[in-house]
C-alpha cells in the first residue's frame, strides 16, 4: 500500500499538537483529528477505519487510557496500530498501555524524525504490537487487577 493512501487519526486535546502533526504528516498520509476520545470513538463507530492512532492520554470527554482499553477489546478495531504520545512520563502508565498492546510510547515533547520512523515502521509491518488476540483477555484483567490496588 503506498503510503498516501493510509489514514492517520490522531487525538490530542491540544490544537497545536494536532496542528504540528498534522502539518508533519500530512505529506505523506491522510490525517483526521480529534480533541477528545468520545468524538474520535464516534468517527470510528461510524464505520471510519484509520491505519494507525496517533493518542495522547491526557484528553477529555473518554480519556485515553479508557479509550485505548475500548478499542483493543474491541473485535472491530484491536488490531489498529496505537502510538502514545504523552506527557506522562510515569513508569506505569508506560507498562499500562504497553500491557493494553500500544505499538509505541513517546513523550512530550518529541522527536518528529523518531515519529516519522515510527509511523513508517508500522507501516512498513517492521513494528507490530506484541500481544496475541489470544492474550487480551488475561491482559485486561492483569491490568484490571493493577488498576483496583
Amino acid at each position: 500500500m503506498k503510503h498516501g493512501q493510509q489514514t492517520i487519526l490522531i487525538i490530542d486535546d491540544q490544537a497545536s499538537i494536532r496542528f504540528l502533526l498534522g502539518s508533519f504528516l500530512k505529506k505523506e498520509y491522510r490525517v483526521i483529528g480529534f480533541e477528545d476520545g468520545f468524538s474520535a470513538m464516534q468517527w470510528l463507530v461510524n464505520a471510519n477505519f484509520p491505519d494507525l492512532i496517533l493518542l495522547d492520554l491526557d484528553v477529555p470527554r473518554l480519556s485515553g487510557i479508557e479509550f485505548l482499553a475500548q478499542i483493543k477489546k474491541s473485535g472491530f478495531f484491536q488490531d489498529i496500530p496505537v502510538v502514545i504520545i504523552s506527557g506522562d512520563h510515569s513508569p506505569e502508565t508506560i507498562e499500562n498501555c504497553n500491557i493494553l498492546g500500544v505499538n509505541a510510547y513517546l513523550t512530550k515533547p518529541f522527536n518528529p524524525t523518531k515519529l516519522n520512523g515510527i509511523v513508517k515502521s508500522i507501516f512498513d509491518k517492521k513494528l507490530s504490537t506484541p500481544k496475541t488476540a489470544q492474550e487480551q483477555p488475561q491482559l485486561f484483567s492483569k491490568l484490571t487487577e493493577k488498576l483496583r490496588k
